[in-house]
């Protein structure tokens, strides 16, 4: 019996040694509420196969002779951009994700691949559906995915917050670095698939003006994800980010006209109505034209419209988001740029309050003393 007892501790202090290995890494920290600790280290409780398991996480920093808070902006951000760089790339470049972006891309072109030399009406709408599909696709294919990441970010910087290990503005510009570098390849990798696969190859300026809205686009639903990550709980913050985005996807326009008139400002705030409107722009130009029954004869070939004659662009423009006055993404570009900054700076607000919050809990427990 001794013999068991022993044999059974020696599993139990294993056990408790393999999750304090485990849980290392993990940089979580709840709100000091007044039960001893130091801030930088948590109680963990967690039953394993039915052993009751108590492990403490204590963060020591380290390389603090080569960069500190005190140390030069530059230093700071080179340190902790490698640190973050390092992290994310694995979880964000790796095979499986080429293979997804790939794979999807060159499906995506073998369905949408038409004679666009004789386009007709249904083609011009089944150019729209691509459109429309590969704009929803990076509205939601990263942003689900950020928000469990940037909510441990949010978690281990409160930690870093505690103990002024860095300053906070290299903190947030390396952080906006890194999803920058590292997001963004992949909306052009999936358009230099797809439109070559489709038969669109001979362009090469308009796929890139096509990448560079697409990857701004999802930029913006990125960092949507990631400013809703840090309302609260991950489970908060997928709810959240799901009405966000579905609310900024209705009320572009793209799918119905706001039902009232004095609310369609709300469509220049959705990253959606810019991606839109810039995409047509590009693969749609004013002398395009298409085969019609009541073509004019005053254009080459005969049975030819416009492309303004077509009900779907007739109502896009209706709608403020066909532009056939100019083939310049540039307005596009600015205004989605501008849409993820506004995000980003709501991010950096949420971080300030956060490197300054004040100790309820403390607060309320000197009140009481003082009290009684």
């Amino acid at each position: 019996r001794s013999y068991s007892r022993r044999r059974l501790s020696s599993v139990a202090a294993s056990i408790e040694g393999r999750l304090d290995r485990a849980l290392g890494s993990l940089l979580i920290e709840r709100s000091d509420e007044g039960d001893g600790t130091d801030g930088l280290s948590q109680g963990l409780e967690i039953m394993p196969d039915g052993y009751l398991v108590k492990g403490k996480l204590i963060f020591d920093p380290c390389d603090v002779d080569s960069v500190n808070s005190n140390s030069p902006f530059s230093t700071q951000l080179l340190y902790i951009f490698h640190q973050q760089f390092r992290i994310y790339f694995s979880s964000c470049c790796n095979l499986l994700r080429l293979v997804e972006v790939g794979g999807v891309a060159l499906l995506t072109g073998q369905v949408f691949r038409r004679d666009f030399e004789e386009a007709i009406e249904a083609t011009i709408y089944e150019v729209f559906s691509l459109v429309q599909l590969i704009s929803i696709t990076w509205t939601f294919t990263r942003m689900y995915s950020i928000i469990p990441l940037q909510h441990q970010w949010f978690k281990s910087i409160q930690i870093v917050h505690k103990n002024r290990r860095f300053s906070l503005p290299p903190l947030l510009f390396a952080r906006f670095l890194v999803l920058l570098l590292c997001e963004c390849l992949w909306p052009a990798v999936f358009c230099f698939i797809c439109y070559p696969v489709m038969g669109l190859s001979g362009d090469w300026i308009t796929i890139c003006k096509i990448s560079l809205l697409v990857s701004l686009n999802n930029l913006c639903y990125l960092s949507l994800g990631a400013a809703c990550a840090l309302v609260g709980s991950m489970p908060y913050g997928m709810i959240f980010a799901t009405i966000m985005s579905q609310i900024s996807i209705l009320v572009s326009g793209v799918f119905a006209v706001m039902p009232m008139s004095h609310t369609e400002w709300l469509s220049k705030r959705s990253p959606f109505f810019w991606t839109i409107r810039g995409l047509m722009k590009c693969i749609f130009k004013w002398s395009d034209n298409y085969r019609c029954v009541h073509g004019s004869s005053d254009i080459e070939g005969g049975g030819q419209c416009f492309i303004e004659e077509s009900l779907v662009i007739d109502q896009l423009e209706r709608r403020g988001i066909y532009d056939p006055s100019g083939n310049g993404v540039i307005e596009e570009c600015i205004a989605l740029l501008i849409l993820a900054l506004c995000i980003h700076i709501f991010i950096c607000i949420r971080c300030v309050f956060s490197f300054y919050r004040v100790d309820w809990y403390k607060l309320k427990r000197i009140k009481s003393s003082i009290i009684s």
